[in-house]
């Protein structure tokens, strides 16, 4: 047996044995790249009171303002400022009662209330690195272990295929298998230097559950947080205690040392009280990502007591700037709007070259039609590539039908998610195979257009019409993605149909 052909039998079984669990990470980590926007989206009552955004030090100025009033004996403050994606405060302290979470209208310093508590398009980034609602540990380890075999993967389909650039340039349409493989070769082609420096910047977050000795014997058991420390920074600072003053200083004694843009553009993005109140309180002032892949954002550090500058210098090492990189290439937080569109779609194309990969393998083995290995094979396919897009669809319209005020709707949403998606395994074992497939086809379809309709119906400030006229963009952007996919499901219903009938399998 020679080399390649080793390598193709690792390509297809490392490929076959992960390759629905790889199909869900890339579904809904391209999704997680507009999370911000859909959690805008998902909470349009918040959106609909901000009639003007301030600037970054004003919005600042009234979460601290408030922060201080009605949390000053807080352990930790933390604000996310109004911005163009998101253009409300997000605010979040910890007390003894726990952990707390608001939005604020950065003009007013008013609570948005009553918003919609929800996971929004956060829920799709858990579902990503952490196989959501599994414990966070379990199922980043799983993810990790599957970014392992996804690399694996890719170099080995590109030693298996040899003439894979050559066969880049052709597409044989409606030939069977060989329609499936150009398919797969085409995507794989396209995809293949995004997903290689996804699975590479994946392995590199979660190497500590990969190959956790290291840190373990020189950090111990609980040391993880140290280590990103002193990635991070070589020393960390701390506020001298000298005297016994309780209360912080105004806060534009903090603003008027900073800069209100800085060289590479960035603007203040959020900022961090360390034990508010207190002789030790220490205030962090983080600015955003642009045109910067690392995490290394310009920062400011001061003495809360005094507003005296505290020294903090980052570690510029060649491996900190590596492990920072990654997580800034992997996240994308430096990307524009039309990047992560980008980034997104190549995140789609990847799903397709997974579906046909698996579609080749299925209809390879035709023959074995009556085994079970081939049934299984058959209904993982269907309820991974057509379920998975039902239950983010269900999952969106969910949030949309229910009621705003309704306390428990983050374990309702969830559950509809779910429930959908083992829904279409049942329509699976139930229907024979293409009336299945034009069934969910259908639903899913019909699920992606009701989302903006419903909006029309019942929360009309949210409509696709007033989002165009008031120019709130992720309100506008997310339904006219969905009526787009709608729509595409559309003609992949009309292709299916023409496609079998010109068979004659559907007369």
């Amino acid at each position: 047996m020679g080399f390649r052909q080793i390598q193709a039998i690792l390509h297809r079984w490392f490929g076959i044995m992960v390759l629905w669990v790889i199909f869900f990470i890339f579904l809904t980590g391209s999704i997680a790249y507009f999370r911000t926007e859909i959690n805008i989206w998902s909470q349009p009552e918040a959106l609909s009171q901000i009639q003007s955004l301030p600037t970054p030090q004003t919005s600042a100025q009234t979460a601290f303002n408030y922060l201080n009033q009605h949390a000053a004996d807080a352990k930790r403050w933390r604000v996310t400022v109004a911005n163009e994606r998101m253009p409300v405060n997000l605010l979040q302290w910890q007390d003894q009662t726990g952990k707390h979470q608001q939005l604020q209208n950065p003009v007013t310093g008013e609570l948005l209330n009553p918003v919609r508590q929800t996971l929004a398009g956060d829920f799709f980034f858990k579902l990503h690195y952490t196989l959501y609602p599994l414990p966070g540990q379990i199922g980043s380890f799983i993810v990790a272990i599957v970014a392992l075999i996804l690399l694996i993967s890719l170099i080995t389909g590109v030693i298996t295929h040899k003439k894979i650039i050559k066969e880049f340039f052709v597409f044989r349409a409606f030939k069977g298998q060989r329609s499936l493989l150009d398919l797969h070769h085409i995507t794989g082609v396209v995809t293949f230097p995004f997903y290689l420096v996804m699975a590479f910047t994946g392995l590199l977050i979660l190497f500590y559950l990969v190959l956790p000795w290291g840190l373990s014997k020189h950090y111990a058991q609980d040391g993880i947080p140290q280590f990103y420390n002193e990635m991070q920074f070589l020393k960390m600072a701390k506020p001298q205690v000298s005297s016994s003053q309780h209360n912080m200083q105004p806060f534009e004694r903090f603003l008027q040392q900073l800069p209100a843009q800085v060289q590479t553009g960035a603007i203040l993005d959020k900022f961090e009280v360390q034990k508010p109140n207190t002789p030790e309180a220490m205030i962090t002032f983080d600015y955003n990502y642009q045109n910067i892949i690392t995490l290394n954002t310009p920062q400011y550090v001061f003495a809360a007591d005094t507003a005296e500058p505290l020294a903090q210098p980052r570690n510029l090492s060649a491996i900190a700037q590596l492990a920072s990189a990654s997580y800034g290439i992997h996240l994308g937080y430096f990307a524009s709007y039309w990047m992560r569109l980008i980034l997104s779609v190549m995140g789609i194309v990847g799903c397709v070259m997974l579906a046909a990969g698996a579609l080749l393998w299925q209809k390879k083995r035709m023959k074995e039609a009556h085994a079970f290995s081939y049934k299984l094979v058959q209904h993982l396919n269907f309820f991974t590539f057509l379920g998975l897009p039902f239950a983010c669809a269900s999952y969106l319209l969910a949030g949309r039908l229910l009621p705003a005020a309704f306390e428990p709707r983050i374990t309702y949403e969830v559950s509809v998610f779910y429930l959908s998606w083992l829904l279409s395994l049942l329509i699976s074992l139930i229907l024979p195979g293409r009336t299945a497939v034009l069934v969910l086809l259908t639903v899913t379809a019909l699920a992606l257009w009701l989302i903006p309709f419903s909006s029309f119906m019942f929360i009309p400030e949210a409509a696709l019409w007033q989002s165009l006229l008031h120019m709130r963009w992720a309100l506008a952007g997310v339904d006219l993605a969905l009526i787009l996919l709608g729509g595409l499901y559309l003609g992949a219903i009309y292709f299916y149909r023409v496609r079998f009938d010109s068979a004659g399998a559907t007369k």
